[in-house]
């Protein structure tokens, strides 16, 4: 369904797709990607995270408690990881890969200002820009090279 997504990529995908299974959303939201994404120990965002004593089954419970997103009509994913594929599509192709990595997907999500993912980072306190300046650092790139969706 992700010919352009890595593997790793398409593997956090998978559980965020299984965490919504779990708590019988009809969608999958940003808050359940974050998770799929977190809980893979060779992405840096379970390190970032991990650095910031945030566990990611904190990501699954809170999820859990938030307000159910809308259901949608042609697919499985809302409308902002829908976006969030396309901006990490966007960052990918700016830092030159050929692949969407889970950093990519991480970037992407950090910039949807709404959604599951957006309302669990502020209820942890995490400015998501502090997380893009750590995901261009664990990539080896200067915080400047980070892609600007506004």
């Amino acid at each position: 369904m992700f010919p352009d997504f890595s593997d790793k990529t398409g593997a956090a995908i998978k559980r965020a797709e299984l965490l919504a299974q779990e708590l019988k959303d009809e969608s999958v939201a940003t808050g359940h990607l974050i998770f799929g994404l977190a809980v893979d120990k060779s992405v840096c965002l379970h390190h970032i995270f991990a650095d910031l004593n945030v566990d990611p089954d904190m990501f699954s419970l809170y999820v859990k408690s938030l307000t159910r997103e809308p259901p949608v009509p042609n697919g499985p994913f809302n409308r902002h990881v829908m976006t969030a594929f396309q901006r990490a599509r966007d960052a990918a192709k700016q830092l030159g890969c050929a692949k969407v990595e889970p950093e990519h997907l991480a970037l992407a999500l950090m910039s949807v200002k709404s959604g599951s993912c957006y309302e669990t980072l502020k209820e942890f306190s995490i400015e998501p820009t502090y997380i893009t300046a750590l995901i261009m650092q664990s990539m080896g790139l200067p915080l400047e090279q980070a892609p600007e969706w506004f």
